[in-house]
């Protein structure tokens, strides 16, 4: 694990990223497949939203596989995404988790060891 910063966004691209999200959960709510409620948020900074779709996918598999116990499979038929996507945002997720964690430890605890001692 390197050395891995957050980008930090403006209050502006916080606005576009929180009102993109909503629209596309309330897609994906009203049934639309995972791309077309991505496709139908316009976000003009393609960065940003590459950013928001990754976002949006990794809290569908959070609350589809971490929460209601679905398959990564499932998850992947039902937001009709492939399996190679879910598994790699799965594992991209899990990844975020453990650098937020060690961060937090880092912070919280500056005079402790890191890893297993």
């Amino acid at each position: 694990m390197g050395d891995f910063t957050y980008k930090e966004y403006s209050e502006e691209e916080n606005k576009i990223y929180h009102e993109a999200m909503d629209k596309i959960m309330e897609g994906l709510r009203k049934g639309l497949r995972f791309h077309e409620a991505c496709g139908a948020v316009h976000v003009e900074d393609k960065e940003l939203k590459r950013f928001i779709e990754d976002d949006a996918l990794k809290i569908m598999i959070a609350d589809m596989y971490f929460v209601k116990g679905l398959s990564l499979q499932n998850v992947a038929d039902t937001l009709q995404v492939s399996i190679d996507t879910i598994s790699k945002a799965n594992s991209e997720m899990l990844e975020d988790v453990e650098i937020t964690a060690t961060e937090m430890y880092k912070m919280n605890n500056p005079d402790s060891p890191e890893g297993n001692v």
